[in-house]
This record gives C-alpha cells, structure tokens and sequence, in this order.
C-alpha cells in the first residue's frame, strides 16, 4: 500500500517536473518570437524640405540662403562648376591639385592663419574636386558667420600659388596615386569608366606619373583663372545665422569676382555593349568584380523607381545579392550596388570582392538574382520594407545642415525642379511590384553589361568562360 502510494506521489511529481521543464521551454520561445515581431510601421510622411532664398549676384554668381535646425552653427558651400570635366585629357588631377592649394594660404593669410582662424571660430574648412565641381566650404559657430565667410572668399579669390606647396602637393599626390593603382578596386573602376566612357572625360580618372611630375605653377594658374568665376559659382548657407547681414557680407565680399566661364554640360553618348575585361593580379586570393548596364540620371521620371529596385536588388544591407552570395553562399563578405550618375548620364553597377574559387559562381548567382527580379515581382512585404529604409535613409540625408546642401545642390546641378524634394517620399512609396521588374527588364539588358574582373588569371580564366561572349 505504501509502495502503491509513493509510486502515485512519484508519478505525480514527475508530471509536475515534465510540466515544468516544458512550461521553461515553451515560454522563453514564445517571449522571444513575440520580441521578435516588431509593430508594423506607418505610412510614411511627406517630408517638406526647409524654405529657401535663392538669388543671383550681378556677376551672375548664386546664393541659396537656408535658415535650418536649432543649433548654432551654420555651415557654406561654394560649388565651382570646375572640375575633372573641365580639365584637358593630359592633366588629369590639375582641379584636384589646384583645389588643395586653395588651402595653402592666400594673399592674405598663410596656411597657419587660416587653419588658427578656423579653430577659433570653432568651426572647420575644407575644398576638394570632383568630375564636375570643387567645393570649398566649412561650418562655424552662428556667432561668427559673416567672418567665416569672409575667410571662404578669402580662400577661394585669393589663392597664394606658392611654387614651394605646389612641390608639397604634388608629392602627396604621387604617393596617393601610387596607393591606388596598387588596389584592385580602383583599378576595375578605372577599367570600367574607360570601357564605358571611351571618348570622354569620365572615361579617364588617373594622370600618369610623368604628367604629374611635369604639372608646373603656371599650369595651375591656368586652371584656375580660366575655370573659376562667379558664372559657375553657387554658395549655399544652411544653419542659424544673421541673414540680413549674411546677405550684405556675400554682396560684398562676392560682387567683384569676375563673371568668367558659363558652365559647361557635356553629357557622354553611351554606346553600350556586352563586353568583358580581365586584369591580371598573379596570387590574388579574391577576385574584384565589376559588373554594370547603362542606367539614367536623377532628372529621369524613372530614377526613383529605378532607385527603389537597386536597393532591393543590391544596395541595401538586406538585398537579395547580399544575402545570395553573402549569407547563402559565403562568396563574399560585402557585395553592393549603386548608381553612378551625372547630368543626363548615369550607370548601374554591382561590385564585389569575392573568393578567388568561387568567382564565377559569384557571377553566376548575381546575374541569377537580376533574371529572377526581371520575371517575378518582389512580394509587397519585402518591396515595403526596402521603401520603409529608404525612406527613413532620406530624412537622415536631410537632419544635418551639410546633408541639405547636399540634397539642393545635387537638385540644383540636375535641374530637378522646385517641388523634387518635397515629392520625393510620396513618389518613393507610391512604387509598385510590377514597376521593380520593369525597371530590371528595361535597364538590366545583358547584351549591353560591361564585367570587369581584377584577379589571378591562371585560376579564374576557365571559371569566366561562360561569360566571355
């Protein structure tokens, strides 16, 4: 009878422990998945873009006055249309050279001066040249916005040209382009803008050693009197400052530069077609990819929906080529896309440093993802999640005074129109699943994709045959 008992108190006590050990379990499973669904987001809205004052000086040049956010700092952006576009075939870097000597001091401050002044208006200045412009500009404190500008202007009408920083300059730029040609990456990009831009500017992004060992002051000189004016000048003054005192500093300190040069636009003929480089890297462990087809510019009704389609193809973290040959696969740790535009111009481009073995596979597997996309329409799930991050990346670009010139001068320089960036969320959400395929059917063509491939040809050449024609 006793025995019968304990067995009964036993069984119910093992019940007990099974329930429990179940319950411990089961629960934390069930308040995990439950941390793990986070609440469905709302709609997003429609982000109005700070109010503008926009006006022109007598000589032509412009100014975009923006009173922006509530800290007291203020940042200024002079866009000079003066850039690699601008420079002959056998100088190339001669904008680039003659924007960091911007710095060096001017007529009436040494380098040290500027640098000093700059700190102690706690602020910071900077210039650098692009394809199509050099910027100047930098952020002050709002207590000292008319003397930043006056040291901007300083810096940018004044330059000293001293023959002693040309020779300081330009041996940091030989060690710069020694740096870079010895990378994989700029020397697919460098293969690649030549392949796609043959006969132009944007086709050739590295001087030779020689030319720039030969640069001399004069050639400096000439670049800049003749590219520079206030013709192909906007500044742009974004943050917390005095703006009618704003307005009489730019007036006087900028109506007396010369007009000089209109811009120039010089948009590249794309005659596109189905080709495939190889650079040769004996022992290199991986293999850099660059796979691309002609795309639009900004100004394109399309570019919006096109932006929305390389996002969740390639651009994003949580695209489908990432997490194909990323996640999946393991080829390659980070793949991305993006869309190399300029005026009426632009290219769609895949890159990626994958495993020496598995450069074809990689290949294989991205074409795989744009076929895919081009006959099936993504869910609305995933297309909605791709809008939410893109639209939250926009209001980022917009939340800092440098982000907002950013935005009004690439409208600007694409001749977006005054109501671009005010629509632009509305327009972004109102993509559908079908327009994502048809922009991978329309601009994805593979008879006019140019591969490039920076690798070791003994052991890539077989694993790109099926790619060579």
């Amino acid at each position: 009878m006793q025995n019968s008992k304990f067995k009964i108190v036993n069984r119910a006590f093992s019940l007990r422990l099974c329930t429990f050990a179940v319950i411990s379990f089961v629960l934390p499973l069930a308040i995990a998945a439950q941390k793990e669904t986070p609440p469905a987001g709302g709609q997003p809205k429609a982000f109005v873009f700070p109010k503008q004052d926009t006006y022109k000086l007598s000589n032509g040049m412009r100014v975009t006055l923006v009173q922006y956010g509530s800290v007291p700092k203020v940042a200024m952006q002079a866009v000079v249309r003066a850039g690699s576009l601008n420079e002959m075939s056998n100088q190339r870097w001669i904008s680039d050279m003659v924007s960091t000597l911007l710095k060096e001091g001017t007529s009436n401050r040494t380098a040290e001066q500027i640098a000093r002044e700059t700190a102690e208006m706690g602020g910071s200045i900077f210039s650098s040249a692009g394809t199509d412009k050099t910027v100047i500009g930098g952020e002050s404190l709002s207590e000292f916005d008319t003397r930043f500008l006056s040291l901007l202007a300083d810096v940018m009408l004044h330059p000293k040209f001293a023959a002693d920083d040309l020779a300081k300059v330009r041996a940091n730029k030989l060690r710069e382009l020694a740096i870079s040609k010895a990378q994989p990456g700029t020397l697919a990009w460098e293969k690649f803008r030549s392949v796609i831009f043959p006969d132009h500017a944007y086709g050739s992004i590295f001087p030779t050693e020689e030319g720039l060992r030969a640069y001399t002051m004069q050639d400096v000189k000439s670049f800049y009197y003749n590219q520079y004016g206030a013709a192909r000048t906007h500044l742009y003054v974004v943050g917390q400052f005095d703006a009618a005192k704003m307005r009489a500093a730019i007036e006087k300190v900028f109506s007396n530069w010369k007009k000089g040069p209109e811009p120039i636009r010089n948009p590249p003929k794309i005659a596109a077609k189905y080709s495939l480089d190889v650079i040769d890297r004996p022992g290199a462990p991986q293999s850099t990819i660059y796979l691309g087809m002609p795309a639009m510019s900004p100004s394109d009704d399309d570019f919006i929906k096109f932006t929305v389609m390389d996002s969740l193809l390639g651009s994003s973290f949580g695209s489908r080529i990432t997490a194909n040959i990323r996640e999946n696969k393991g080829y390659t740790y980070s793949p991305n896309s993006f869309i190399w535009n300029r005026y009426k111009t632009g290219y769609w481009i895949e890159n990626a440093d994958v495993t020496t073995e598995h450069t074809g596979a990689s290949i294989k597997e991205i074409l795989y993802e744009i076929e895919r996309l081009q006959k099936e329409p993504p869910s609305d799930a995933e297309l909605q999640g791709i809008k939410n991050y893109l639209v939250g990346i926009y209001v980022l670009q917009n939340s800092s005074r440098t982000g907002v010139i950013g935005q009004l001068e690439s409208g600007d320089y694409n001749e977006l129109g005054p109501n671009y960036l005010d629509t632009y969320v509305q327009k972004l959400t109102a993509v559908t699943p079908s327009d994502i395929s048809e922009m991978a059917r329309k601009y994805l063509l593979k008879d006019k994709m140019t591969f490039v491939v920076v690798g070791d040809k003994a052991k890539i050449t077989d694993q790109l045959k099926p790619y060579e024609n």
